[in-house]
Formats: structure tokens, sequence, C-alpha cells
């Protein structure tokens, strides 16, 4: 958003006209910002990250989730305790070190090799290991770098530890924001298989949707639970081949994604062999 049109948006805010998704009102002055084509949702930048979860979306009232029912006090006090928003509410970095890494060091190195060495867009998810995410990039041109997350404290306590160059997101698994066809490269740290079935299969829809036809994404799951978004890249696969030989004229489109597993005391086993487990297509 530009100066003048941030001007306007705080004019409205001071005014009560301006609401987070949920329904709580904006309490907060927002000094930079994304703003959707239509104008009509706005995503406050603050402290270099982007919040562009659902959730954090600033709408007029007849666009929160339920603008005709009334938002109870405390869930509007629990929402600015969630993301810090107002006085008295700063989420305060960790200050011991957490770990997020499933997979070892040697492991992510192996894996980044199938990813390509350059392109427009690379995006990391979900890590505190800041050295996980230096060696997927190390030795790649990219002209932008993400790293998004689900976890806005989990953020905050690498951001700082990122290369400057890296743009922040806070964001929804199933909703990823980027265009259609924009993706070169992700990599995802958290286990796809973590959330049910319906949030599996538009985790990966999004994933299908925003990665180019040449993009790589390797996204890790749990061994141990229910896998569904490798049945729907299965049922992909068979689909494009059946269309190959009834239609050849007609393309689906169908990057390149590796579910690679991950077992519960940590990486997998070195007996199973590179990815012979994982579904690549």
């Amino acid at each position: 958003m530009t100066e003048k049109e941030l001007i306007s948006l705080n004019t409205q805010i001071k005014h009560g006209d301006l609401f987070f998704y949920p329904g709580a009102p904006v309490n907060i002055e927002v000094k930079a910002a994304l703003v959707t084509s239509h104008l009509t949702h706005i995503y406050p930048i603050i402290d270099n990250i982007s919040y562009l979860q659902r959730r954090t979306a600033i709408v007029s009232k007849n666009r929160t989730a339920n603008h005709l029912k009334r938002v109870p006090q405390e869930e509007i006090d629990q929402f600015y305790r969630d993301y810090g928003f107002g006085e008295g509410n700063a989420i305060e970095k960790p200050t011991k070190e957490l770990k997020s890494n499933p997979i070892s060091q040697e492991k992510v190195t192996q894996l980044a090799r199938l990813l390509p060495k350059g392109g427009e867009y690379f995006m990391s998810v979900v890590t505190h290991d800041v050295d996980s995410i230096h060696n997927l990039t190390y030795g790649r041109s990219f002209k932008y770098y993400f790293h998004m997350d689900f976890s806005l404290s989990r953020l905050m306590a690498i951001k700082d530890e990122l290369p400057g160059e890296t743009i922040l997101v806070l964001g929804d698994v199933d909703h990823l924001p980027f265009d259609n066809n924009s993706v070169d490269a992700l990599f995802s740290f958290d286990y796809i298989n973590n959330y049910d079935k319906e949030v599996q299969e538009m985790a990966y829809e999004e994933l299908k949707r925003c990665l180019k036809p040449d993009g790589v994404s390797i996204m890790l799951y749990d061994n141990s639970k229910p896998m569904h978004a490798s049945n729907q890249l299965k049922s992909d696969q068979r689909s494009k081949r059946a269309l190959g030989v009834i239609a050849p004229w007609k393309k689906i489109k169908l990057p390149n994604i590796f579910f690679y597993p991950i077992h519960k005391e940590g990486d997998a086993p070195q007996s199973m062999g590179f990815f012979s487990q994982s579904i690549a297509w």
C-alpha cells in the first residue's frame, strides 16, 4: 500500500470502521501492508513479517467471519494475545533453543539436490533450524526467497538469523499466498499428515496450483500416520497417464512433488534407501 493509502487506512481504523476477519476491531496503527487487487482485504506487515493468514486480514464489518453475530469480548482479547496486537499483548521471542528439524543436515543436503539451481521463487516452510534453510539455498540463485510458518512465535525466533533478503510470511497451510504457476522450489519441514484429511487435500491442491509446471516441492510426512495427500498425487498421475492415451493433445499440470517419510525416532532409517518409500512423480 502507498503512503497515501496507509493514511486513509489508519483514519478508518481510528473511526472504528475496520476489523480483523474474526470480528475483532483493528487496534493497531498499520505502517505497512499488502492489499488485494479488489481492495477488499488488507494484510499488515509488522517487523518485516507479512501477516497473510485469513484470520489477520483487515476487512470491513460486512466481510468478517460472522458479521451478523456479536463477538464475545473474551474471544477478541484472545485473538489480540495470539497475534500480539495492541498494548500489553506483545509476543516475546523464545529465550531457549527450540528444535523443529526432524532430519539431519546431511539428509537436508541430499534432498536439496532435487531442487532447481535457480529461478524466481524459493520457499522454505516451518523450522526453527536456520542452518537447514542456509543449506537448502546454498549455491542456488533465486530472485525471491520466502520463509513461511503458521506459528508467529516460531517466525520471530529465527527472523533475525535468516539472510536479510528473506521475505517472512505468516500463512496458512491450505491457502498459499502465491499466484498460479509461480513457485520454482518449495521445501516443507512441516509434516503434511499432521493435519486431517480435508486439510491435507486442500494443502496438496494449493501446492499443485502454485508450483510452476517444472517446479519442485519436497514435503515431509510422519510415516506412522495416515497419509492422504500422496493418494491424491497417485490419482493425478493415473489420470495423466490415461489422458495421455485417449486425448494426448490435452495436458494436465503436475509438477514434481516428493513426499519423504520420517519415522517417530527422527530421520528415516538408512536401510530404507534414498526415497525408497517416498511418492514421487
